[in-house]
Formats: C-alpha cells, structure tokens, sequence
C-alpha cells in the first residue's frame, strides 16, 4: 500500500543536488468534513460468538509460550512457510 503526500517518505535528491519538493494537496471536501461524522463500527458473527463462549478452553500458558515463539523469530523458516501452505493447499482454504 503507498500513500501519497506523506511526510515520512524520504525527500531524493536530483541529480543536480536541489532536493525534490512534493506539490501541496488540497484535502478533497469528504475527506475532511466527514472524518468528525464517521464511526467506526465492529460486528461479531456467530461463528465468533461460539468461539468466545469455548475460550475457557484456551491455557493461557500455551498462549505465552506460542506469543514468545512468535517474537523470537520461531516460526520465520522455509520449513514452517511450506508446512503451511501445504496444510493450505490440502484443505482448499484458498
């Protein structure tokens, strides 16, 4: 994804060594007006509902040491990625 007129994206230089300047954007009428009028919104399925109700299944500590594993890079091999993606593929999640 790319948004544009960022500030956080890096000015280049030209070749001649003046930096590039971005033109300013005019914010379009909607996108002002109606920040102040939008609400975010959540709703859960049922599906969803069911899981939250089966949540005293879960042992809080598998979930910390499957978070830690995670954060420390466990699951980032090439080994994991095919296992997955088979798993994908076999069960037609796609």
């Amino acid at each position: 994804m790319k948004i544009n007129g960022s500030l956080f994206d890096p000015l280049r230089p030209t070749p001649t060594g003046t930096p590039v300047t971005r033109p300013a954007q005019a914010p379009t009428p909607s996108s002002s007006s109606d920040r102040s009028a939008r609400a975010d919104s959540v709703q859960i399925s049922d599906a969803g509902r069911r899981l939250q109700a089966q949540r005293e299944d879960i042992d809080p500590e598998r979930v910390a040491e499957l978070r830690q594993k995670v954060l420390t890079g466990a699951y980032n091999t090439l080994d994991v990625v095919d296992q997955v993606a088979r798993r994908i593929l076999t069960r037609g999640d796609l």
